[in-house]
Parts: structure tokens; sequence; C-alpha cells
């Protein structure tokens, strides 16, 4: 009898979900499922296990509740990475610098950027018109495969073009604006409060819309004190501790 047909035959016997729960927690624990991979999808699980997929999602969900596994909504389960990201708040905040993980390549991805006009609340960020030219880039940030953070970083278009491919040149903000003369920058103020997800949020943090996120709005100031940008994002709650 193959491996398969043996775990299917186990789980039936021992009563369901739960002995499906305990299999997968040991295998898990045993080191089959590395921290921060994802789960074969549900289907692929109910057939290796050899149970329903109201059976599979029933241990998947005691896993989640007992904080092994964490589901994200149509991407599937991963097994929680106990990282965590530590990230530490200054006058300087620099990716780099103030991001440090324990055994994990920390990385950053711009996603989506466009040109469009300032809504109130950007302009009035970046002391703009409202309809003024702003450049949106949505950031995510990644320790190895894991997303640590989402940001829209804005800033204004006619000052700043082509600063997202710039950045995808150079790997860092810092080193693009000096293509435009910003030889060093500054954090004015950041404020960071917790709240649920937007849907988006979610998808990016591949995470629950039931998982609070620590959410941060700032601006950030070059030498003569002028805004270059001003940014609004979130961390995963779970995998980022913010050090003030």
């Amino acid at each position: 009898m193959d491996e398969k047909n043996r775990q299917g035959e186990s789980s039936k016997s021992a009563g369901g979900w739960a002995a499906v729960a305990a299999e997968l927690r040991s295998a898990i624990d045993g080191g089959r499922h590395a921290p921060g991979s994802r789960l074969p999808s549900e289907r692929a699980l109910s057939e290796q296990f050899g149970v329903s997929r109201v059976t599979m999602r029933r241990a998947i969900a005691e896993l989640e509740g007992e904080g092994l596994l964490r589901v994200a909504r149509g991407s599937g389960a991963y097994v929680r990475a106990d990282m965590p990201v530590r990230f530490q708040l200054g006058e300087k905040v620099r990716f780099s610098k103030d991001l440090t993980a324990a055994d994990a390549n920390l990385t950053r991805k711009v996603v989506s950027a466009r040109e469009v006009p300032a809504t109130p609340d950007i302009a009035t960020r970046l002391n703009l018109q409202p309809g003024e030219l702003v450049l949106e880039m949505c950031v995510v940030a990644y320790a190895d495969a894991l997303p640590v953070s989402v940001v829209m970083r804005s800033c204004a278009a006619e000052r700043f073009p082509s600063l997202a491919e710039r950045f995808a040149a150079t790997g860092s903000f810092t080193t693009a604006l000096r293509d435009y003369g910003v030889t060093d920058y500054w954090r004015r103020s950041t404020d960071i409060t917790a709240r649920m997800p937007t849907e988006a949020e979610a998808r990016f943090l591949l995470q629950s819309r039931q998982v609070p996120v620590l959410a941060y709005a700032g601006e950030d100031i070059d030498a003569d004190g002028t805004i270059i940008s001003c940014q609004i994002g979130c961390f995963a709650s779970e995998r980022v501790v913010v050090t003030v």
C-alpha cells in the first residue's frame, strides 16, 4: 500500500478532521512543510488524505485557529513563519537599514505605477493643488517570498518623472532620488494605527481580512524642508515588530 493510501485510511479510521489535523500538524512539525511555504490546494490535500473537502477545510481551520497556519482568501493556506521582521522607526527611514529579519532576504517590488490627479488628501500631504498630477507607486516589501508590507508612495509627477523605473534599476529609492537632486531626506512624521486591511491590502499581504494590520501614514522632506513624498500603507501585524 502506498503512502497516500496509508494516510487516507489512517485519517478515516481515526475520526475525520481531528485526525487529519493531527497528521498535518505532525507533517509541519517534522519539516515536511517549511515555514512560510504554501500547502497544496484543498483539493490536493483532500485526495492525499482520502477525505472530503469539507473535512479538509475543517482540519485547516483548526490549525489556523492554533496559529500554525494562515489562510489567505484566493491564495491558499500557508505555514506560519516565525520571523518576525523588525522595523526601526526614526527620523530617517531607509528600507535597507530599518528593516531586519533573521535568515531572510528583504526585497521590495513596485507592483504598479501611474500618474493620476492628486486627491484633496494627497494634495494636502504633498503641498500641491488638488488635481495636480502625482506619481503613485504601489510597493510591496518581502522577507524572502513572504510579503510584510504594502504602501502607496506618492510624489509630484513633474518633479520626479520616471521615479518608478529608476527605483527598479537601482533597487533603492535613496539612490534613485539622487538623480533628482535629493541627496538626503527625513521622515517629517509618521502616524501608526491598527485597523482591518482593505481587500487589496489583504491580497498583497496574502492574509485574511479578519487579521488586523499596522497602518501608517507619513511624509518625507528634503534638506530644504520641502515635502518630496508621502506614504500610506500597512505592515502585516503578525510578521512585523515596530521599534520606536
